[in-house]
């Protein structure tokens, strides 16, 4: 049960790209692109809700160790951390001026990639109790502990995520945590209201 479409992974490939730029320009030019807090941010979000406007997210968001950054074109609210000493960027997708999604981009370096994978999956876990579906599936010439598990996903040739389904009291439709084939990991939470607005998105309907 994927929980990033087609739609998002492309958009996950171009924020991917320009956000290893964006640090490689901050560590270059001590530039403020990358904007991350002095203090480590934190992993959960709970206490979040859905459905809040834009400003009440700056308010709830920021205390969590993650500076505002700035609005795209999208009206998408981007911040940015340091977690698990990694540079962070946090996604609030705004839909009809309410929260709908956050995305959590950790830029691993890539042979660290699969253990960070691990540290959020254990942590989602310990949130959300059992998942629901684990998915580390390997096409040909590579297997799972054949030491090459890191070329496979760069080569697009192994999928490795982990989904949820929490509880309806929860308010969160689905959760994941995913490497991408740029080695990054990449955690969603997405709301009720987040399949309307990504249908919306799609179509390319305005807001």
């Amino acid at each position: 049960m994927p929980v990033l479409d087609s739609i998002a992974r492309a958009g996950a490939r171009r924020i991917f790209a320009a956000l290893i730029l964006i640090v490689i320009s901050a560590c270059a030019t001590a530039g403020n692109s990358f904007l991350p807090p002095s203090r480590p941010a934190e992993f959960s979000l709970a206490g979040v809700p859905w459905g809040i406007a834009a400003d009440s997210v700056t308010t709830l968001v920021e205390p969590r160790g993650y500076n505002f950054n700035r609005v795209d074109e999208d009206g998408d609210m981007w911040f940015d951390g340091m977690l698990f000493q990694t540079p962070t960027r946090l996604f609030a997708f705004i839909g009809t001026e309410r929260l709908v999604k956050f995305r959590m981009v950790i830029l691993t370096e890539d042979e660290d990639a699969l253990s960070v994978y691990q540290t959020a999956r254990a942590e989602l876990a310990k949130q959300f109790g059992a998942p629901r579906e684990t998915v580390e599936r390997f096409q040909a010439p590579y297997r799972k502990g054949d030491n090459k598990e890191m070329e496979a996903i760069r080569s697009g040739k192994a999928t490795v995520a982990t989904y949820w389904l929490p509880p309806a009291s929860a308010r969160m439709s689905h959760v994941s945590v995913s490497v991408t084939d740029e080695l990054v990991v990449v955690v969603d939470y997405e709301g009720p209201a987040w399949e309307r607005e990504s249908l919306r998105r799609r179509k390319g309907q305005p807001r």
